[in-house]
């Protein structure tokens, strides 16, 4: 099988090479244990076989002696697919040094942001650095959506409000941004970097549409910048049994200027996917990473590029696909019989909720940090994914919150006994999917009784966006600026408008109670089987 596997690669290879301009050359060089850890090869330090390495289309495996060769444009990365128990080198922001840039001709000079400078000639060999790691089938990574900061001051308060509280208080393997890193501002790459690698922890990234440079003539010139910083947009590493593959899912128009984009992926890159699942173990779990997320319905990801994914998927039983995006926390599940998607196990896409919540908005707190809930009522914080094997455990930490805040309960503060036929009970289980089950009781009363699922807008940001419509009746911006100096803090910025909740469930209480305040107990349990508590009490008075 291994054979097969390396001639059928080398055979593809050169086909493709066949298929390329005459001026495109050929890289080669060696994957190797870089034991001293000086990041050059010498001598005494052997190379590393049947490791892939890519030119973003091509995959080639190294042979006995740690050598690839591969077939690069003038506008290429070059870069090795971490291995299982191996790592690949780090920079100064725990960024994985796992590329080569090759860009003899630099970036565009219009360009706002700086993209790739000049490179030059190929070196005789581009090699790659790899450092043993003890291998794990139990780890847990840690996910960031939409950062998204515009000034430094965003970038303080993903400081102040999500790094702080992880630094030194879990054991991660690594971690990983799921795009919108930065807010248009590709400046910002830097600070943020130095902001998270605080962590101390392998740190790797995502493109979003808010990461690109908007002045690219082409889609393939869109993520310049990010190459610079990051390396390749659409790549591919492994820890144990979890192969993850990265992709640049932002569509640009191809129009100097323009901000239109659209979810999907270009031939090349589904030539890179197709390619780099012919070498996985069918019984491994594929992780897919994007920014823009999956959809059941419509084209903010092309449908006709979703059902070619879902194509390259149908062999392997166990999936999972990651996006951001939409400032909403969200798990969807495509059903064989409803989407495209061809195994009777649903495809499980999660799309993580943000760091930013509502792009930084809302009300300052008492540390001068934004409250910014997201507008499904889900709390701005992050995810954490525990991987065992091929399973895995998806958990959502709220900002400054402990680790057992997994839910709101919503209902009147005080009622008047039997004058009410509705009385509502809504609970918004952040992590809650239709794999989900909710029941409660009143504690004393009545026994364990099952919640609805609904999709409607959450009470409590509901009460927000309330609450802005005021401030902008009485005009409180115009009112701040009048009154105060240019450098006083206003209170806050406006939320934006409410979205539908996917993770609300309801019931009608009614108002049959005796007089005095009773507790309601909630407990929900998620698709993993496990079961979270927790009460809230309502007063109740005879008329």
């Amino acid at each position: 099988m291994r054979a097969y596997i390396i001639a059928l690669l080398t055979l593809f290879v050169s086909v493709g090479a066949d298929a390329q301009s005459p001026d495109q050359k050929v890289a080669k060089g060696f994957v190797f244990h870089d034991t001293n850890e000086n990041r050059t090869k010498e001598d005494a330090e052997k190379g590393i076989p049947e490791v892939a390495v890519s030119n973003g289309v091509d995959i080639v495996l190294t042979d006995e002696n740690g050598a690839y060769e591969i077939p690069v444009s003038d506008d290429a990365v070059i870069f090795v697919i971490k291995p299982r128990d191996w790592m690949t080198p780090l920079n100064e922001h725990d960024l994985p040094q796992f590329y080569y840039l090759h860009k003899p001709n630099g970036y565009p000079d219009n360009f706002t942001y700086k993209g790739v400078e000049p490179t030059g000639d190929l070196p005789d060999e581009v090699n790659f650095p790899l450092y043993r790691e003890e291998s794990h089938q139990n780890y847990k990574m840690v996910v960031f959506g939409d950062p998204q900061p515009y000034d430094i001051e965003m970038i303080d308060f993903l400081a102040d409000d999500i790094i702080s509280e992880l630094i030194g208080k879990h054991q991660l393997k690594f971690g990983m941004t799921m795009g919108d890193i930065v807010g248009d501002n590709l400046d910002l790459f830097s600070p943020l970097n130095q902001a998270v690698a605080k962590l101390e922890i392998p740190w790797y990234n995502v493109l979003g549409n808010h990461d690109i440079n908007y002045m690219a003539p082409t889609d393939e010139l869109s993520d310049e910048t990010f190459e610079r910083v990051f390396g390749p947009a659409t790549y591919a590493f492994v820890y144990g049994d979890v192969h993850f593959i990265v992709l640049d899912d932002v569509i640009h128009e191809s129009v100097a200027g323009s901000r239109k984009y659209v979810g999907g992926l270009r031939p090349d890159q589904f030539e890179f996917v197709s390619n780099y699942l012919d070498l996985v173990p069918k019984n491994h779990l594929i992780v897919l990473a994007m920014h823009i997320p999956l959809v059941q319905h419509g084209e903010s990801f092309r449908q006709s590029d979703q059902k070619k994914l879902f194509d390259l998927l149908k062999d392997f039983p166990h999936t999972l696909s990651i996006s951001a995006h939409t400032h909403v926390h969200d798990h969807k599940f495509f059903h064989q019989d409803s989407t495209d998607w061809q195994q009777a196990k649903p495809h499980h896409h999660f799309n993580v909720g943000t760091t930013s919540g509502s792009w930084w908005n809302g009300m300052r707190n008492e540390v001068d940090v934004p409250h910014t809930m997201m507008r499904d009522g889900t709390p701005n914080g992050y995810s954490f994914i525990t991987f065992n094997g091929t399973e895995y455990i998806i958990d959502w930490k709220v900002a400054g919150s402990p680790a057992d805040h997994q839910m709101n309960i919503h209902l009147p503060r005080g009622i008047v006994a039997d004058k009410l036929d509705t009385v509502l009970l809504t609970v918004n289980f952040f992590n809650g999917s239709e794999q989900s089950k909710l029941e409660y009781r009143v504690k004393g009363i009545s026994e364990w009784k099952q919640m609805e699922k609904v999709e409607k807008y959450d009470p409590y940001y509901l009460k927000i966006d309330q609450r802005w419509k005021q401030f902008e009746k009485i005009d409180l911006k115009s009112k701040w600026e009048e009154t105060f100096e240019p450098d006083v803090t206003p209170p806050g910025s406006p939320m934006p408008a409410p979205r539908i909740s996917t993770h609300l469930w309801e019931t009608n209480l009614g108002s049959n109670f005796p007089a005095g305040r009773h507790v309601i107990e909630v407990r929900a349990k998620d698709r993993y089987g496990r079961v979270f508590t927790n009460y809230s009490s309502i007063r109740v008075v005879k008329e």
